[in-house]
């Protein structure tokens, strides 16, 4: 089971567009710009982070001619088919989230998809394009010193420092809340609390008579 995202990369005044089947995450999206930014600074012919970026396998490997695309991080999404895909964002949930790099303005934008219920109370966070990068630099010096190989670790290790485990957390626990509201356990509650609300209701009546009969 994959986590889909779309990412999209500003460059030069164009757009290109990518679906991501194992990327909606905060850190993927970053550690593959890094790279990709990391092999254009090496590479004799110039290319755009686009083109390299589309060309990076699961391990950030450049690979020219690409690989299957089952064996590559992202897929290029045709422009005409982009209303397909923000229509699909917008009403449904198998996109969980959507990512911006505008190169042209040193910006990142990260958002999370209200649809899925994990996600509802996320938003989207947008920061320097070069800070973030910045982070992920710390965050793979960090994790060399230390052995850390695991992505899941990575992961864990990047949403602690960033704060977004807190908010992730906190997402989670209104999906749980949501989830109860619909549940047969919450009816049944409400169900006992009107009974018990009837039974105080009966309680004060008899009460205020009595003060009366007094």
């Amino acid at each position: 089971m994959g986590n889909h995202a779309i990412y999209i990369i500003r460059e030069n005044g164009e757009n290109s567009f990518f679906s991501v089947y194992h990327g909606a995450n905060a850190l993927s999206p970053l550690l593959w710009m890094f790279q990709a930014q990391k092999l254009q600074e090496t590479m004799t012919r110039s290319e755009s982070v686009s083109h390299i970026f589309e060309h990076l396998d699961y391990d950030g490997a450049y690979q020219n001619p690409r690989l299957d695309d089952v064996d590559m991080f992202c897929n290029r999404i045709p422009p005409a088919e982009m209303a397909e895909y923000n229509k699909a964002y917008a009403e449904r949930s198998e996109f969980e989230m959507r990512m911006v790099f505008d190169l042209d303005q040193n910006c990142f934008m990260m958002e999370y998809n209200p649809n899925c219920p994990w996600y509802r109370t996320m938003g989207s966070f947008s920061i320097d394009l070069d800070v973030w990068l910045d982070n992920v630099q710390k965050l793979l010096a960090h994790a060399e010193e230390r052995g850390i190989h695991d992505f899941g670790r990575l992961i864990a290790i990047y949403q602690r420092s960033t704060g977004l485990e807190d908010k992730l957390e906190s997402a989670r626990g209104y999906m749980r809340f949501e989830e109860y509201l619909d549940s047969p356990q919450a009816q049944e509650d409400r169900e006992r609390y009107w009974r018990m609300f009837g039974h105080l209701e009966e309680l004060d009546e008899e009460t205020a008579e009595e003060m009366e009969e007094r």
